[in-house]
């Protein structure tokens, strides 16, 4: 228990200024961003053994806990696509109708999706890494990250069938 302790405390001073000042800029409210913060080092120190590259996973981590974040906000007056520059499946020519589309989907498939799919998505679709590196941020296999993506889209191509949308190009 010792090793394990030491080990978290030396990554914790390590990282932990990175992880607030990623946090800070993405909430700028520091009592926020410390209960962020103690969130994300509590979700290391429970999955700490699985991790292969702990400044991947922490950035991966934090990411996910400041969208949860603003997810159980009740203020409307937060705009998530500013958070992170660009949400994923916003299209650049600004089809309203699109986003909001996409943004039914995802709000139906969030009750779906555990948290670990929830930042597969992310990773993959939003920030455009590829499977090898969300692999790397989430201490998974890249075969593992694959396949979870697969089912994610899957699931989104199943809903947007429920709304009359047999393929994407009828998005666009």
């Amino acid at each position: 228990m010792s090793k394990k302790r030491d080990r978290f405390t030396e990554a914790f001073y390590q990282y932990y200024p990175l992880v607030f000042s990623s946090v800070y800029t993405k909430v700028d409210n520091l009592d926020d961003t410390e209960d962020i913060c103690q969130e994300v080092f509590i979700r290391f120190y429970n999955k700490m053994d699985e991790i292969q590259n702990i400044k991947h996973w922490l950035y991966g981590a934090l990411r996910l806990v400041v969208l949860e974040h603003y997810r159980k906000r009740t203020d409307d007056h937060i705009n998530i696509d500013e958070v992170f520059f660009d949400i994923g499946l916003t299209f650049v020519n600004g089809m309203r109708e699109s986003r909001i589309i996409i943004s039914e989907a995802m709000e139906t498939l969030d009750e779906r999706m555990d948290d670990e799919e929830r930042a597969i998505f992310e990773l993959v679709a939003v920030f455009n890494y590829s499977y090898s590196e969300t692999a790397g941020h989430l201490g998974m296999t890249k075969r593992m990250v694959e396949y979870r993506y697969r089912r994610i889209v899957d699931m989104i191509l199943a809903y947007l069938k429920t709304r009359g949308i047999r393929e994407l190009d009828e998005l666009l």
